[in-house]
């Protein structure tokens, strides 16, 4: 595949799985609250970020990437104040999902494995920065 190809599919798939992703989640946050942030978007951002650049051919990395950049947009846009470290947080934390997702992929094989590791610990991250959030 070309890389430029590669790097396309990529991006795509990380601003599907964005849009999609804040699409479900802000429905749902009108009805649960913090607790979809803690335990649904987590599930969903990480098979929609995957799943995409599973599916047109991208990659996993790139994709995790580009949702955490759109991410930081938004939060610099729509918050004052710490906005700009949320941003960077969010760059940084789903481009670690992502390498986390590649990483649990290329040793078992697995996609479902893959996922679910990188579910677990954005869950675990949600949580610490809700809490955080919560306490200032």
């Amino acid at each position: 595949m070309i890389v430029g190809t590669l790097i396309v599919r990529s991006l795509l798939s990380g601003c599907i799985a964005a849009l999609l992703s804040y699409y479900i989640s802000s429905k749902a946050l009108k009805l649960a609250g913090d607790m979809v942030i803690i335990y649904l978007s987590p599930i969903l951002e990480e098979l929609f970020k995957t799943a995409f650049a599973l599916l047109l051919e991208g990659g996993i990395f790139l994709s995790h990437a580009t949702f955490g950049a759109i991410e930081a947009v938004y939060d610099i846009w729509t918050n004052e104040g710490s906005a700009y470290w949320a941003g960077i947080a969010s760059i940084v934390s789903h481009g670690a999902f992502g390498a986390i997702t590649q990483l649990v992929i290329s040793r078992t094989g697995s996609s479902f494995l893959g996922i679910a590791a990188a579910v677990l610990i954005h869950t675990a991250w949600n949580y610490k920065v809700i809490g955080f959030k919560n306490r200032y």
